[in-house]
């Protein structure tokens, strides 16, 4: 359990920090603990939703997120939920080997034009774009949302700050409609895992936005982002093949 409360919290840090990783963390951890895929996804979903909340709150507070990027945040989170149920449905009738290949294929390509400084004019088109592939593989895959709409922001040229508290903000409503099928069927159930690691995430979350403002303030970002963008991508085909 110890171990499990420890995974929480980093993968809470790391979420809140550079807006991407919570599930990636966490929901091997859990498996490889012997908590079946029907305890942990929920588990997992409901604890990001508590990060993601108490995240926007701190990126609000420290300033990470202002009253100017509220127009930005709702163009990426009203395609990224539409797109999260359609890939929900989605699930049952495409292979996962072609999502889990087109979705470390995108986040190595968006890691690697970070790391290269390739930057493309922003528009909202672009914009929604990113939003609806990052919607989907949520949707589809449980995870792969923060690496393609955090990546894709600030390839899109937009300052790493915001981007990574609306790549936080955003997900809210996604991870959101995400559980409502688990809470139809009855599926979504208050474990005692759930409090292992809803704990130390909650108070890792208080802490990771200012670490996205250290990381900022010292232009560590883009490269710190891009890397583990690169590092997830990479992790993701080889896991494939």
């Amino acid at each position: 359990m110890a171990v499990i409360a420890l995974a929480a919290f980093f993968a809470a840090l790391i979420d809140t920090g550079l807006g991407m990783c919570y599930g990636t963390i966490l929901t091997p951890i859990l498996l490889i603990a012997g908590y079946s895929p029907e305890v942990a996804v929920p588990t997992v979903l409901l604890s990001q939703l508590i990060v993601d909340v108490a995240g926007g709150i701190m990126h609000t507070k420290v300033r990470n997120f202002t009253r100017k990027d509220i127009k930005t945040a709702l163009y990426v989170a009203a395609p990224a939920t539409m797109f999260a149920v359609l890939g929900a449905f989605s699930n049952i009738s495409l292979p996962k080997v072609v999502t889990k290949t087109y979705i470390g294929v995108l986040v190595t390509l968006l890691g690697i034009m970070m790391l290269l400084g390739v930057k493309f004019r922003k528009t909202f088109k672009r914009l929604i774009l990113i939003s609806c592939l990052g919607g989907f593989n949520k949707g589809f895959m449980g995870g792969g949302f923060g690496p393609v709409v955090v990546s894709g922001q600030i390839v899109l040229n937009h300052d790493p700050r915001p981007s990574i508290a609306i790549g936080d903000i955003a997900e809210i409503p996604v991870v959101a409609f995400g559980l409502l099928p688990f809470a139809a069927f009855g599926a979504l159930h208050f474990s005692p895992v759930f409090a292992v690691v809803s704990i130390p995430a909650l108070i890792a979350s208080f802490l990771g936005p200012y670490l996205t403002r250290i990381i900022t303030e010292k232009n560590y970002a883009e490269k710190t982002v891009g890397l583990v963008a690169l590092l997830l991508g990479v992790y993701t085909l080889i896991k494939v093949f």
